[in-house]
């Protein structure tokens, strides 16, 4: 059987996308939060307060998979995000200063998990993560997003994974109130999936770039409609772009984004996160 050289290229790809790290397949990035490395070595991913004195520490992903972030937190205690470090090199790192509006990592000294890796828990009425702006401006469209996360509970409400820092140039990834409450995402347009949404954990891929716009779910396309042309400035994380609404009410494990349009890479990058998370 006759194979042609870009399927060939295309599986061996996919294969390999498995043993690189995300930002070997698919470098400069323009932002990348995760708690696991996404560039093969031994990042710096976070900055975690622990409850019982409000002591603070920077932890590699190394880290986190040790037990030693546990052991900082100590036993019966809570451990809470103050600082998710952006991997691509851009210091584009989101922040939460004010504790109770910190999501939580570690829950009564245990680490908090989805499917056996690290998570991050938004508790739907104050947690957030934000950057008003990134070090590089604006990002212009084509801009490319990967998102691991999971609903605690569905309900037809409004809520973001992300969301711009400023309302006339917003890219943003939600639960929104169409229907019976869609996911969707948004770039001055509301562009839904036409399907309920649930509580699963969900690999949510989506490319912004006016009526060429995909919103992809678990490596399938959802919709192709015209999310229109704005820009995004900064970013929150959990909640609306004016931080007071909209508040995830769940886990978020990962969001890589890129200021390009990256269908080239997309299948490779969705088998690596797949792959890491068993999402599908």
């Amino acid at each position: 059987m006759h194979v042609s050289l870009d399927s060939a290229l295309g599986r061996q790809r996919r294969l390999n996308s498995v043993g690189e790290s995300v930002l070997q397949i698919a470098p400069n990035a323009a932002a990348a939060y995760s708690l696991r490395s996404l560039t093969g070595g031994d990042p710096k991913v976070v900055r975690v307060r622990r409850s019982s004195d409000n002591g603070e520490q920077d932890f590699t992903a190394s880290g986190i998979s040790s037990g030693a972030l546990v052991a900082f937190v100590g036993s019966g205690n809570d451990g809470f995000v103050e600082t998710w470090y952006d991997q691509s090199g851009n210091s584009n790192d989101v922040t939460q200063a004010a504790a109770g509006s910190q999501p939580k990592i570690v829950n009564a000294g245990s680490l908090v998990t989805v499917g056996g890796r690290a998570s991050f828990k938004f508790d739907g009425s104050s947690d957030f993560l934000e950057r008003e702006t990134y070090t590089q401006g604006s990002l212009s469209q084509p801009n490319t997003f990967f998102s691991v996360a999971e609903l605690d509970a569905y309900a037809d409400e409004n809520r973001k994974v992300y969301d711009g820092h400023v309302s006339t140039a917003r890219n943003m990834l939600q639960l929104n109130t169409v229907g019976n409450g869609q996911f969707a995402h948004f770039a001055g347009t509301v562009a839904a999936t036409g399907e309920d949404a649930d509580a699963d954990r969900h690999l949510f891929t989506s490319l912004i770039n006016g009526a060429s716009s995909d919103l992809r779910i678990d490596g399938t396309s959802k919709t192709t409609a015209n999310t229109a042309s704005q820009a995004m400035t900064g970013i929150v994380i959990g909640a609306n772009n004016v931080p007071t609404s909209n508040f995830w009410d769940g886990d978020i494990q990962e969001i890589i984004i890129y200021n390009s349009n990256q269908s080239s890479t997309t299948t490779a990058v969705e088998t690596n996160i797949n792959s890491h998370y068993s999402i599908f």
